[in-house]
């Protein structure tokens, strides 16, 4: 008869379940830390699968931090040019011809990456 319960592994790969090891758990993943997840037992063999759903979060709220600041950043660098570009008179000193279009390309980027932050904020809601 097959059971089905719930368990932990520790980062050395010890299986418990119902607190109390379970040595002969085959752990399914590459993964090295501490996963929560479930143990299906038949007979005498064991085999543990960690949830991703964790790591998956992890990951989406890394990509996130990772896109607001390059937006951040790509904003920045469009402000400054347009204010680099507005101290620019005279005949000598004209912007160059391509700055405003330039600039706009940058902030139409940083709609594009807010976008995509705005799909991951609702995948990782999804995850629940």
């Amino acid at each position: 008869m097959s059971e089905i319960l719930d368990a932990t592994c520790n980062a050395t790969g010890v299986v418990t379940a119902e607190g109390k090891p379970v040595t002969v758990a085959t752990v399914l993943s590459e993964g090295k830390q501490q996963s929560a997840g479930l143990l299906f037992i038949q007979g005498d063999k064991a085999w543990f699968i960690p949830s991703s759903a964790t790591d998956i979060k992890t990951t989406i709220e890394k990509l996130i931090s990772v896109i607001e600041k390059t937006a951040d950043s790509v904003t920045q660098i469009a402000t400054t040019l347009t204010s680099i570009g507005a101290g620019m008179t005279g005949p000598t000193t004209a912007p160059p011809p391509t700055l405003g279009a330039d600039v706009v390309t940058l902030n139409l980027k940083v709609t594009e990456l807010n976008a995509v932050k705005t799909e991951l904020t609702t995948l990782k809601g999804a995850l629940k």
